[in-house]
């Protein structure tokens, strides 16, 4: 099947700065900086023809990006300047810092500070060698399970510009932000380079002066992380907080887009498997977290024009970094043991047909409950072999606990059943991916 890679050559187009195919619809999507007139254009930049040249059977959507002149991408929305005024408390020092408020290098003008706790584990990253992330640069004392914040590599690491050891402070500098209002310092950051997947860096984090409150939103937020799934998200609405328009929401167009976006002097920029949203930023908001209607974190915000907004996937970020964002803050968790926060790190994740790699769990069986039926849900039995211990497992959205008791009569095994749904449209065979690994808690 066709994938937006295929039609990328489109961004040889003059005006024309995203594209995205919809696999379900069989539609392209193409951004354009300035909407024209077919009959005013090239043969060579008509992207209709040039997809009908190729022989390319699908339905195309061009969709005008608001600028008033043409351009080569859209704007990473924290190199701009004069910066907007902020919205009402997000330019005020704040101490516990929370996300979604005025932070940036001490460098550079204005940002928002983005997800935390992040907890660094370049293990889970695309792992080389020595099992860091592949493109991720980290300053030598950092180590794993140091906990971060994160927000954009072109708000804290000033698009590949800044040494380690730079001071991100909060407030920005143009909100007031000055020596001392330091909140911590560059630490880490995967570098902004073309075919990239993210635009983010990490700075370091005290936890006594840190807080997991995403400002403007629910206090139970995040509910979850969204790492799979992506593809499904368009006309879902998501809601983002940043230090510019505050607290704001709007649909997803597009899942697996391709962009180019402009970083001022570094030039133009091209990123793949991107989130685009309707207008829901302006310049100052890159950093903002994204999240689903139900609380999940999704996206972090970095870039976009007056009609649209471009995210990373949160999937991406973690990977590419080397960091596990978690779900409940240091100081949540109790003294006693027993309701100690449960933190669900991922230590395997294959499709069936592949060897699980993690030694300290394996997956021994897996049995579906009744026939398989397109349009259906069925329930699916699975039974894994571990160390004594409590583990989660996971089959898309759904996640589960199970123990597996110690003793000399014990087997080391256990069964937890969750539900599959079968797509409407499904052939003769399912793919089904299960995810796992153990619970561990934040003392």
């Amino acid at each position: 099947m066709p994938s937006t890679r295929d039609y990328e050559y489109l961004l040889e187009c003059e005006n024309v700065i995203g594209v995205d195919y919809d696999e379900e619809v069989d539609r392209v999507t193409v951004f354009v900086s300035q909407k024209r007139p077919r009959d005013c254009l090239d043969d060579a930049d008509d992207v209709e023809k040039r997809v009908a040249d190729a022989g390319d059977d699908v339905d195309v959507s061009v969709v005008d990006s608001g600028y008033d002149e043409k351009r080569e991408g859209f704007d990473a929305l924290s190199t701009l300047d004069p910066m907007p005024e902020a919205a009402a408390g997000r330019q005020e020092c704040h101490r516990p810092v929370p996300a979604g408020v005025s932070e940036i290098n001490a460098n550079s003008t204005a940002g928002t500070g983005g997800p935390y706790p992040a907890r660094v584990d370049r293990a889970n990253g695309d792992g080389n060698d020595d099992g860091d992330a592949t493109d991720a640069r980290w300053r030598d004392d950092v180590a794993d399970g140091d906990l971060v914040r994160l927000s954009n590599n072109h708000v804290y690491a000033r698009s590949n510009e800044a040494a380690f050891g730079e001071s991100i402070l909060q407030p920005s500098p143009a909100d007031g932000g000055d020596a001392d209002d330091e909140v911590g310092q560059l630490v880490g950051y995967v570098p902004i380079e073309d075919d990239g997947l993210v635009d983010v860096a990490a700075r370091s984090a005290d936890p006594d002066r840190e807080s997991a409150i995403y400002y403007g939103l629910d206090e139970a937020w995040p509910t979850g992380v969204r790492r799979e799934g992506y593809d499904d998200l368009r006309g879902e609405t998501v809601t983002k907080t940043g230090r510019t328009t505050g607290v704001t929401s709007a649909a997803i167009e597009a899942a697996s887009a391709t962009v180019r976006v402009e970083f001022g002097d570094r030039g133009t920029v091209e990123f793949r498997e991107q989130l685009v949203a309707g207008p829901m930023s302006e310049p100052g908001d890159s950093g903002s977290p994204v999240f689903l209607a139900d609380g999940r974190l999704v996206g972090l915000l970095f870039a976009g024009s007056s009609r649209q907004t471009i995210c990373n996937r949160i999937a991406n970020v973690e990977r590419e970094l080397g960091v596990e964002i978690l779900t409940a803050a240091p100081s949540e968790a109790p003294d006693d043991d027993d309701d100690a926060v449960p933190v669900y790190r991922t230590t395997m994740e294959h499709a069936l047909a592949v060897e699980f790699d993690a030694p300290t769990l394996s997956l021994e069986s897996m049995t579906f409950e009744d026939e398989l039926r397109p349009g259906e849900t069925v329930d699916v039995a699975a039974t894994v072999a571990a160390e004594p211990g409590t583990y989660w497992l996971s089959i898309g959205d759904q996640r589960a606990t199970v123990s597996i008791p110690g003793g000399e009569e014990s087997d080391g095994l256990a069964t937890v059943t969750l539900s599959v749904s079968v797509p409407d449209d499904a052939a003769s065979s399912l793919s089904v991916r299960i995810r796992g690994g153990p619970v561990a808690t934040l003392e």
